[in-house]
């Protein structure tokens, strides 16, 4: 819970509220969710106290990105099924989740985050070779897109074919994903996007402003009651 000092993060982050979002994505996606683990890195406070009793925590003295990331790849080789490794500065939508399930399977790896990146650059590699598709069981435009962060789902399927990959470039997002485009693999974002990482290339079409606002009041709410 450190200041916001990155340089692109926005004055309104806070990790409680983008907790907050997860916890209520989890509640209303629960039919599609077996199991769920946090991985806590660092000294305790208020963060792990939000986190409810019922979810196991993974605890670490790492106090880095790369060494949170590398726990969590090493708590998921326990778990079978579609996974989806979520970073602790993204906002979720109540149906992001569940809407992330569904699609999985048909689609092998997805974010749900439709980072605006995509389109302001031309540089990326798949730049002009963008796809575009309905998919029938989640209800929502999908499209192929280079890159995003390290907060992604990957289909039981395609997991020992991403994985490896994963574990190998770490937090180099980018190089990761355009290594998997290489090797035919590709990723799918949705339109509009169903999260948002929470730092000035925020996801476009949804008012993250308000959304954020209305975490933090829901928050204060059960705090109370």
């Amino acid at each position: 819970m450190a200041p916001p000092f990155r340089s692109k993060r926005l004055p309104w982050f806070s990790k409680l509220n983008c907790l907050q979002s997860f916890l209520k994505s989890l509640e209303y996606s629960k039919e599609y969710v077996s199991s769920v683990t946090f991985i806590h890195d660092g000294p305790e406070g208020l963060l792990i106290k939000a986190i409810p009793e019922k979810f196991p925590i993974v605890k670490i003295n790492a106090c880095s990105n790369e060494g949170s990331l590398l726990a969590t790849y090493s708590a998921a080789k326990s778990i079978s099924g579609d996974i989806y490794y979520v970073e602790d500065d993204y906002l979720h939508l109540p149906q992001s989740i569940k809407l992330i399930a569904l699609a999985l399977p048909a689609l092998g790896l997805v974010t749900g985050y439709d980072h605006e990146d995509r389109y302001v650059r031309d540089d990326d590699l798949s730049y002009g070779q963008e796809k575009i598709c309905f998919d029938i069981l989640s209800q929502h435009h999908w499209r192929t897109a280079e890159s995003t962060t390290c907060t992604f789902a990957i289909s039981e399927a395609m997991r020992s074919k991403v994985q490896p990959f994963a574990d190998k470039y770490k937090l180099i997002d980018r190089t990761l994903f355009r290594k998997l485009y290489k090797k035919g693999i590709r990723l799918w974002t949705p339109i509009p996007g169903l999260v948002t990482h929470v730092d000035t290339a925020l996801a476009p079409g949804i008012d993250w402003v308000a959304f954020n606002e209305l975490m933090a009041r829901s928050r204060i709410d059960e705090s109370s009651s």
